[in-house]
């Protein structure tokens, strides 16, 4: 009974130990051209700088212009940015913060909207048409095919 006892202890244990994820990350896979991209979560200093060194830009909505991410705080979860790439890079692996337990995403305004899937987005719901850059070009895409990572243009018009 007590040997038992000893390995359900022995099993639980392992048990726990294999479900806790100590680095968490996100890859960034880049094509040739233009890569639509988001982040899932917030990640570490040194993967803030990492993002920045590829020149992310994102939309600014209020100029209707596109801007250059130059600092953290232009880094936010759920925003979408645009990366060119000259070659096909091999992955960049972005390591996330595991302090950090809740985190706001991007929200959708009238209008179009230049936004990534994180892991917490509701934005799905106000959606009223959503496209995707994919092989060098927009296609439309259905909300239940979102994959979690994607950046989109989102159209809202019902604010």
């Amino acid at each position: 009974m007590r040997k038992q006892l000893l390995m359900l202890g022995l099993l639980a244990s392992l048990s726990a130990f294999a479900a806790v994820d100590p680095v968490s990350s996100q890859k960034l896979e880049l094509k040739p051209g233009w890569n639509l991209v988001t982040l899932t979560r917030p990640i570490v200093a040194e993967s803030v700088t990492l993002f920045l060194s590829l020149k992310p830009m994102m939309l600014d909505a209020w100029n209707k212009c596109y801007v250059r991410c130059t600092s953290k705080d232009d880094i936010k979860i759920g925003v979408g940015y645009w990366i060119f790439s000259r070659t096909e890079q091999p992955p960049i692996d972005l390591v996330h913060e595991q302090t950090q337990t809740s985190y706001e995403t991007a929200g959708l305004t009238n209008g179009w909207n230049l936004v990534g899937m994180a892991n917490n987005s509701t934005w799905m719901s106000q959606a009223d048409e959503i496209w995707q850059w994919l092989d060098g070009m927009f296609q439309t895409i259905a909300k239940e095919e979102l994959p979690t990572g994607g950046a989109y243009w989102v159209n809202v018009n019902t604010l």
